[in-house]
């Protein structure tokens, strides 16, 4: 029997190992499938927690409704979606210490207030503004803001947007690797603002949906269980071998092809493929010894802390959370939270009847000493700006803190060519195979897709002794 290592739990990897399993019947004697985490349970950074009729999800909220593999992952997991309620299209944003909602229509937002006419006035020249080839270059996400639609534009939204997606800074995150149909709106048509026109116009002549400029169409969704129901269904596909509380700690070519993968505690396995499926820091030591390169490589994705924190109250005691999504922070305003979710308006089922609950997030590469402090320390800071922000001053009764000491991946300046180097090293070891979310894409839906693709191409190498 044949045999492919899945290191690492989360979601891409167990769609590695999901898309590998599908294909077992056609190895011939067969293909045991081992899937690795050091966890007591699967997902990585998707924690879904249920206490007391509260469900706080620790790690990321949802996907997008957009990814045709994840979409065939959902159906043979047997899974029903549960999509966002309709007052997630509210969406906020702090400017001179108040709370305005991101109008999608231009006279309400024009009228919000987080534009100065010269800023206003900047966006309006947008189409006007020469285009470049982001094939030629990189440049930061601030920097591709600036150009394009204006200082303003650039500290007061897109930098606060960059926290909400990254906990990033957006003036070290590289454009094209970070929100790549920026890149490729400019790239195409010369404008952002001739890009959605000419979209649109697609759109409406196909029957479909059309995204805007940060990202692809698609509805904010999860499932009842919440977002760990879908690791934990793949994790109990038959043929699925899932060893939890097993941790890889190398990976060293085989004499006469594949691998031997040592684990703790447990016997060393042998295998015939290998899917790196972790977060970048975990897989670069896991490599050391057979490739420096690609361990250095790896590694040098930085990895910033951030710290969740939920808290929840009666609703009568927080009359100031308003229906909606949540509200993003920009540097400046005076506030240590990145920003807050107001999820019992996002799903139903996360609070109990008559509760609201409210998380926010703190840290990221903007403020890393968030990740020193304790969980008493987090709540504190959260709760003085809640109470500033939204005016809830009542003691919670509900609390819980998820502490991330290395997070998100930052796509820094640079970041093509790393992920292009790194798919190169591991190209040199035929049967090893990168997915995780470090490389190409940090949301759900990224990250299985992702997964799924990597996980097919090793079952191909096995099946057939090369990479197609």
């Amino acid at each position: 029997m044949r045999r492919l290592v899945v290191i690492g739990g989360g979601i891409s990897g167990l769609a590695a190992a999901r898309a590998a399993a599908d294909r077992a019947a056609e190895v011939p004697g067969g293909l045991d499938v081992v899937v690795l985490e050091r966890d007591a349970d699967v997902g990585g950074k998707v924690r879904t927690a249920r206490e007391d009729g509260w469900l706080v999800e620790e790690g990321p909220t949802g996907f997008l409704d957009n990814e045709p593999a994840l979409d065939r992952l959902i159906a043979a997991a047997g899974l029903e979606r549960r999509p966002a309620d309709e007052a997630a299209a509210h969406r906020y944003l702090v400017r001179g210490g108040t709370m305005r909602e991101i109008a999608a229509h231009p006279v309400r937002f024009v009228r919000s207030g987080i534009l100065g006419p010269l800023g206003l006035l900047r966006i309006a020249l947008e189409p006007v503004i020469p285009g470049r080839d982001h094939d030629t270059g990189d440049e930061s996400v601030w920097q591709f803001a600036r150009r394009r639609l204006g200082r303003q534009a650039a500290d007061r939204l897109i930098a606060p947007m960059v926290l909400g997606v990254f906990a990033g800074d957006a003036k070290r995150l590289s454009l094209p690797a970070s929100f790549p149909k920026m890149a490729q709106m400019e790239s195409e048509h010369g404008s952002l603002v001739r890009a959605l026109i000419a979209r649109r116009r697609a759109a409406k002549s196909s029957g479909q949906t059309v995204g805007g400029p940060a990202g692809p169409a698609g509805w904010l969704t999860s499932f009842d269980g919440g977002l760990a129901a879908l690791p934990r269904a793949l994790a109990r596909t038959p043929g699925l071998r899932v060893e939890t509380g097993v941790t890889a700690q190398a990976v060293r070519p085989r004499a006469g092809g594949g691998f031997v993968v040592e684990r703790e505690p447990g016997p060393a396995l042998e295998a015939d493929a290998v899917v790196l499926a972790g977060e970048p820091w975990a897989m670069a030591p896991l490599v050391q010894d057979a490739d420096r390169e690609l361990a250095r490589l790896l590694g040098g994705i930085d990895c910033p802390p951030v710290t969740v924190v939920a808290l929840g109250w009666r609703r009568e005691q927080a009359p100031g959370v308003p229906r909606g999504f949540g509200v993003l922070i920009p540097r400046g305003e005076g506030y240590r939270i990145l920003g807050c979710l107001w999820d019992s308006f996002i799903f139903p089922g996360r609070a109990p009847e008559g509760h609201v609950l409210v998380r926010a997030m703190l840290g990221g590469a903007v403020d890393r000493e968030v990740g020193s402090w304790d969980e008493g320390r987090a709540i504190e800071q959260t709760r003085a700006d809640l109470a500033r922000l939204l005016g809830v001053t009542a003691e919670p009764v509900f609390a819980r803190v998820a502490r991330w000491p290395r997070a998100i991946p930052q796509y820094e300046i640079g970041h093509r060519e790393r992920v292009a180097a790194i798919e190169r090293r591991a190209a040199a070891m035929p049967g090893l195979f990168v997915a995780g979310n470090a490389l190409d894409g940090i949301a759900f839906g990224k990250a299985a897709a992702r997964g799924v693709a990597m996980g097919e191409a090793a079952a191909r190498f096995v099946i057939e002794g090369r990479v197609v």
